[in-house]
């Protein structure tokens, strides 16, 4: 079966699949084939146009968590019910509903500015618009944007998003930061949870917050 992979063990790499070439057996295959490419990366499987079943869902989870060589971030997907699915199993699903390429109301002077790394502690990255973050937001690190903030990996630092709006949203694959700050008012979590698929979101003057709990 012929798979493709797209982009670096630095960033993410994503192994494509269709209606056509989705194969349980021959994913497996091709992963154990690539393993020393894949040897260090973040990997996220994406799934177009594929309805998948809660078996098959849990059998690549499972597969997955047996290969060493890489981190798995989740799976991507065009197919609303696949997204629903992993939510109800706990599985980070569909970077693609970030939207962060959608025509919103932003001034002309704002930004979208991506971060292709780990911010580790003492680091500060600041923007006028969106920011997205490929990769960990690390405790001691700070980010700080006018509009929303996206990170492709584990939130554990700290976030203030619309800064001086009145509505921004901050999401995560995975979060266990203490403190956000969302238009200008801050909410705590408690240190000790941590959670997957997590959006706060402020509209309309409240703020909603959505996530799963993470496994322990």
């Amino acid at each position: 079966m012929d798979f493709k992979l797209r982009g670096t063990n630095v960033i993410a790499i994503e192994l494509l699949t269709n209606s056509s070439n989705f194969n349980l057996n021959e994913i497996k295959r091709f992963i154990a084939e690539k393993r020393q490419l894949l040897k260090g990366s973040r990997f996220i499987l994406s799934v177009e146009d594929r309805p998948l079943t809660s078996e098959e869902i849990e059998e690549l989870i499972n597969y997955f968590n047996t290969v060493e060589e890489l981190t798995f971030c989740g799976i991507k997907t065009n197919v609303k019910e696949n997204r629903e699915l992993c939510i109800r199993l706990g599985v980070p699903c569909d970077l693609s509903t970030m939207e962060v390429e959608r025509i919103k109301e932003r001034a002309d002077n704002e930004e979208i500015k991506f971060f292709k790394k780990t911010l580790r502690s003492g680091d500060k990255i600041t923007s006028t618009g969106d920011i997205v973050i490929m990769g960990d937001v690390n405790p001691g690190a700070e980010v700080e944007a006018g509009g929303n903030v996206y990170v492709m990996g584990n939130l554990m630092g700290f976030v203030r998003a619309g800064i001086g709006k009145s509505e921004c949203e901050v999401r995560a694959l995975y979060f266990q930061a203490p403190i956000i700050e969302v238009c200008g008012k801050q909410v705590p979590f408690e240190r000790k949870e941590s959670y997957i698929n997590f959006k706060i979101r402020v509209k309309d003057g409240k703020i909603k917050v959505e996530h799963k709990m993470g496994r322990s």
